[in-house]
């Protein structure tokens, strides 16, 4: 079935309504290399499994969660073409937390910068050591 992008479904002719895309969750062949990656950026995981294998952070409304590879569908690889956004508070964190994910070992992928994608914003990106792109931004009107 492919979509009509010209055409989009009008959003009252749904048979449901979305409220919400929550709940990021990281398989990672490099676990314990991941959970020191994002502890030094976000701090001590707020969650932690009994089991130690399932390990979280509060992002928001939502959970960054990361669990290890083998608890997934490809049982000895890091994840493949994910990305997820954080939206900060204010405009001038992107350049903070865009620090502190190179200076933990992310590579750059866009510098910080004013852009518009969807709206006006302050963007940048980076893709972290386990191939999965991180995107920071704040729109203009929350700065």
């Amino acid at each position: 079935m492919q979509a009509d992008l010209e055409k989009p479904m009008q959003h009252d002719l749904r048979l449901y309504r979305i409220v919400a895309l929550n709940y990021v969750s990281l398989y990672v062949k490099d676990f314990s290399d991941a959970i020191a990656f994002y502890t030094q950026v976000f701090g001590p995981p707020e969650s932690v499994a009994e089991s130690g294998k399932v390990v979280g952070w509060r992002m928001g409304s939502t959970w960054l969660t990361v669990f290890p590879s083998s608890a997934g569908t490809a049982h000895d690889s890091n994840p493949r073409n994910t990305e997820f956004a954080i939206q900060v508070a204010a405009a001038e964190d992107i350049d903070r937390l865009y620090g502190a994910l190179i200076g933990a070992g992310a590579k750059e992928c866009m510098a910080p910068e004013d852009t518009t994608m969807y709206e006006p914003m302050r963007f940048a990106c980076v893709d972290d050591p386990f191939g999965v792109r991180i995107d920071i931004y704040c729109p203009s009107a929350a700065s």
